[in-house]
């Protein structure tokens, strides 16, 4: 993951998702020489990295929506690309639930894949699709609005 305040420190983490499902950072790299890193680089990103991983651990179901309405995914794919899109990782004991209360709710259908009844898939229903939309909007607009707000007190 590259640093996100741009002022060109190069740090690099390589995350690699293995098959069994562990989650393995393997290494980090700098890109520039170690003096030109600027101290509070590294902080800055952990800190960052901490609020955004919040952010998506609180919000969760509207991240998992907006997977959905990309394809249709069963659990573990849900995990994968929420990992492999945002660096976040959400275990399978907070997306199942969500994943079953969603189904119950008429948002989502689970099907099972041809061939395989371990696994199901979910996808979104047509009532799902509006809600997915509607929220992920909601959520857009409540963290522009969060950091005008922010931006404001901050330049007061």
């Amino acid at each position: 993951m590259i640093c996100p305040y741009g002022n060109g420190c190069g740090v690099n983490e390589k995350i690699n998702i293995v098959s069994d499902g562990v989650v393995r950072r393997t290494s980090t790299t700098m890109n520039r020489s170690i003096n030109k890193v600027p101290e509070l680089c590294e902080s800055q990103e952990d800190y960052c990295r901490k609020f955004i991983e919040r952010i998506i651990k609180t919000n969760r179901e509207v991240f998992i929506l907006s997977c959905l309405l990309e394809k249709q995914m069963c659990g573990y794919d849900l995990i994968k690309d929420i990992f492999t899109k945002c660096d976040v990782f959400l275990s399978q004991g907070t997306v199942y639930p969500i994943l079953y209360t969603l189904e119950e709710e008429g948002l989502l259908i689970a099907e099972y894949s041809k061939g395989d009844m371990r696994s199901k898939k979910y996808s979104l229903t047509p009532r799902g699709r509006e809600v997915a939309e509607r929220d992920i909007e909601e959520f857009a607009n409540a963290l522009e609005q969060t950091s005008s707000l922010i931006k404001r007190r901050i330049l007061c």
